[in-house]
């Protein structure tokens, strides 16, 4: 289970996003650039399994992101 605030890198561009809630049960990841306003929602499934396939990343507390 996730909950809001947790941090996320995306693999293919290395952006980083935060949950910033559910919408109709999926998971809304907002981008903490502001310069992006593309959210990205998924399944708490599908979040799972990009995480599984490196796709995306859980950021934990310990960790820095270069951008």
């Amino acid at each position: 289970m996730f909950v809001k605030g947790q941090r996320f890198e995306t693999s293919y561009n290395n952006e980083t996003y935060s949950f910033a809630g559910k919408w109709s049960g999926s998971m809304v990841l907002a981008p903490e650039n502001d310069e992006n306003a593309d959210v990205l929602i998924y399944t708490e499934n599908e979040v799972n399994e990009l995480i599984e396939s490196g796709e995306l990343k859980l950021i934990t507390g310990q960790e820095m992101v270069m951008r």
